[in-house]
């Protein structure tokens, strides 16, 4: 048995991992995909990388201040720009002020793969049940396999950890566990395409915040983050992914590639390919950093809890993985 069991290998989860790991405990963390990171993850499409979640990270508070500092020394992090114009009815404005925004050398992913490194990791690994056992907590895989450790911490949406902890009890004086902050909490989709392209599109911003467009949020030209053929990433509004939500992928690239075309004009297309964040946007965020119930040795951290005061992103994962190993 270990000491700390951690679900989800986003950021939050491998910044309380690194942090607990540092502190003496002996840490395991699983996570469904083959690889680490989450939403900061990174598409391998041909000889191109493009970040398809996480677009950026940004370090205001000194603790993430000191974790770019680390990146930026040991060359896993670059700066990519410090201002993203806005596109609104066909007019491109630059906002006043400035700050860094980073992005991994190779790719959003290898912020999370520096977290991991050195910590007990198992990817590939489905975890269909959990129970209470009598000192602790034990998981159950998909492929049969179990895990036990004295601690349990869920990083992942707030909306599938509601359904595996529905129902539990164990707890103090053989309660049920009470889960309606978790059932609070709501996140939004995201359907995202990525583009390689024939030749650059014809600009000199590296991306773009869309302001009301009835399909697009985001485009970012990704060659500019790092050196690569010129591409595209592309990232539909909320409202509009919920309404085609489960449109067939191609029909989803076909829809936001002409919407791009009418806000950069036109440019020709070599590959495309999208993917869809069922759970990307937090609406209704968990109203504290992270959550810990210490008499049930259970605690959750993610971008959807209130780490700070500037919304969710990546620098709020890191806070919320970082305030819960502090509780604990």
């Amino acid at each position: 048995m270990t000491d700390v069991l951690i679900l989800g290998a986003g950021l939050a989860g491998l910044a309380a991992a690194r942090d607990l790991a540092a502190a003496g405990r002996r840490v395991q963390v699983l996570d469904k995909s083959r690889g680490v990171a989450g939403r900061a993850a990174t598409k391998r499409f041909g000889s191109l990388r493009l970040d398809h979640g996480a677009r950026f990270f940004t370090a205001r508070q000194p603790r993430t201040q000191a974790l770019a500092s680390e990146g930026l020394e040991a060359g896993w992090l670059c700066e990519w720009t410090r201002q993203i114009p806005s596109w609104q009815a066909g007019q491109i404005s630059t906002p006043e002020g400035s700050h860094p925004r980073y992005v991994g050398r190779s790719g959003m992913s290898d912020i999370g793969k520096a977290l991991a490194e050195g910590l007990d990791v198992q990817t590939d690994t489905q975890v269909t049940g959990l129970e209470r056992t009598g000192d602790g907590w034990r998981l159950i895989s998909a492929d049969g396999r179990t895990f036990e450790g004295r601690t349990l911490l869920l990083n992942a949406p707030a909306p599938q950890l509601s359904g595996l902890l529905a129902g539990l009890t164990g707890g103090p004086d053989t309660s049920a566990l009470d889960t309606a902050a978790l059932d609070a909490v709501t996140l939004r989709p995201c359907w995202a395409v990525g583009v390689a392209l024939e030749a650059d599109v014809s600009a000199d911003w590296p991306a773009l915040n869309v302001k009301d467009h009835p399909a697009l949020e985001w485009i970012a030209r990704e060659h500019t983050k790092r050196p690569s053929p010129p591409a595209l990433m592309l990232h539909a509004r909320a409202d509009w992914s919920e309404q085609h939500l489960e449109d067939p992928p191609e029909q989803v690239q076909t829809a936001l590639i002409a919407a791009a075309r009418e806000i950069v004009g036109d440019f020709g297309v070599g590959e495309s390919f999208a993917h869809r964040w069922r759970y990307a946007t937090p609406q209704e965020r968990f109203p504290d950093a992270c959550g810990w119930l210490p008499e049930w040795r259970l605690g959750w951290c993610g971008d959807w809890c209130e780490s700070d005061g500037h919304g969710p992103r990546v620098e709020a994962a890191l806070l919320s993985g970082w305030a819960l190993a502090q509780r604990i």
